[in-house]
């Protein structure tokens, strides 16, 4: 279905479209009759291949503007110089496909698997009516103001490819190539950058609240305004990228009295009913390796505080704020979290065994409670065996490998939450909103 004239492309109809699926789908599947789906310089725009798979097809510069393409699996597929601008690619696998020159503005790539892919700048030519080569394309790929949140891009080679304003939250960037790339005012909250050559790549005015940067080449890296509260980066070598202009987690140093008398003023707030004493206010501190053992910090602000390590075994954090908190391997271990905000933390590897993070009943309001949020949390390897999560929201929340054997899930909302790995033997979890959860597995037996 190669049209004559690239700059008159044939335009194809749904049902000729997913005729021409349903042959692909055979060909993968060996059965006679299948043939390869080819595609190139077609105009499908606003049709829909949700869910098909179109493993190593040819679509060179098609025009998909406004598709769906929602859970299509796109391995190895050749999109060269096609039009992707406004496609739904959301849950799509295009691991290793060839996006070269791909356009992409506007796309939404929500948990797309964009592993090995190539999403470089790439030029078509073609032959004009004297026989001269003309280019059809710009060429230079580009995503600016893209959905990419939750993406996986290790190893993806994207050199200047990724534009401004672009949301990469929980983006997997683990050793790809962002050498030059233009990631300024982008949402980079939880993005894990872990191996990236970052080399003067443009990062200024982004939000990396909880992204993982330790193991990244920051090489003359544009870091002004960019907000590093909550960021990992330990270990990161900043000797040749000015860190001056950026936003950097505040040091203990800093504070007007010392950390000791701010939990005792915290302590007398808490017992007054707050008459007394004052509300303990540590967001945005560096916190690591801190040892906060069994005490009491209820209500206490640790917003976007970084206790990476930190000791708070039997701590109790009832309605605390720790909103954006990074607590990678944290131990938590039988800590009081009822009521807790940790919407959007980082804890991976953390321990909470035995912790509690269940309502928290509100005194003298009858019948009222507030459960422990923990949306869009990274949670990754985190061990919550026998942890109490009745009633919980863990929207969106990241579980991959985490170890939930025994833990009671009774009523919560596990709404798109990734449980992809996770271990759920003798977990309580009737009642449970599951719906859009991925890798959900459970043993009924």
């Amino acid at each position: 279905m190669q049209a004559a004239l690239a700059d008159n492309p044939q335009r194809i109809t749904q049902p000729e479209l997913e005729h021409a699926a349903e042959q692909h789908e055979k060909y993968l599947r060996g059965v006679r009759g299948g043939h390869r789906l080819t595609l190139s310089f077609v105009d499908a725009r606003g049709l829909c291949l949700e869910d098909r798979d179109l493993t190593d097809a040819e679509m060179v510069a098609v025009l998909f503007n406004e598709a769906q393409l929602a859970g299509a699996t796109l391995r190895g597929a050749n999109l060269f110089g096609a039009c992707l601008q406004r496609a739904d690619l959301s849950n799509c696998d295009l691991a290793k496909s060839d996006l070269r020159g791909a356009a992409l503005s506007s796309a939404n790539l929500e948990n797309a698997n964009l592993q090995g892919a190539d999403l470089r700048n790439g030029f078509i030519l073609v032959k004009d009516k004297d026989g001269n080569l003309t280019q059809i394309n710009e060429g230079n790929a580009a995503i600016d103001d893209v959905n990419l949140a939750g993406a996986n891009l290790t190893d993806a080679r994207l050199g200047r490819l990724i534009g401004p304003r672009t949301d990469l939250t929980n983006a997997i960037f683990k050793n790809a190539k962002l050498k030059n790339a233009d990631l300024s005012n982008s949402d980079l909250r939880g993005a894990v950058f872990t191996g990236a050559d970052l080399t003067r790549a443009n990062l200024s005015g982004c939000v990396l609240h909880g992204a993982m940067l330790s193991g990244a080449i920051l090489h003359q890296t544009n870091l002004d305004g960019a907000d590093l509260t909550a960021a990992h980066f330990r270990d990161v070598d900043f000797s040749h990228t000015d860190i001056s202009q950026a936003v950097l987690p505040k040091r203990l140093e800093s504070l007007e009295t010392s950390i000791q008398e701010i939990f005792l003023e915290h302590m007398k707030w808490i017992e007054s009913l707050g008459q007394e004493g004052k509300q303990a206010e540590l967001a945005r501190y560096d916190l690591e390796e801190i040892d906060l053992s069994g005490m009491n910090l209820s209500a206490a602000n640790l917003s976007l505080a970084k206790l990476s390590k930190a000791l708070l075994s039997g701590t109790r954090l009832t309605m605390a704020d720790m909103t954006g908190l990074l607590g990678i391997e944290a131990d938590m271990t039988d800590a009081d979290l009822r009521g807790a905000k940790l919407d959007n933390a980082n804890l991976c590897r953390a321990r909470l065994r035995r912790a509690n993070l269940s309502r928290m009943s509100l005194i003298g309001v009858a019948s009222n409670s507030v459960a422990a949020r923990l949306c869009g949390a990274r949670l990754e390897g985190v061990d919550l065996r026998e942890a109490n999560l009745e009633a919980a929201d863990l929207s969106g929340a990241k579980l991959m490998q985490a170890d939930l054997r025994g833990a009671n899930l009774r009523d919560a909302k596990l709404l798109d939450a990734d449980m992809r790995g996770a271990d759920l033997r003798d977990a309580v979890i009737e009642g449970a909103d599951t719906r859009g959860a991925i890798g959900l597995l459970l043993d009924w037996d």
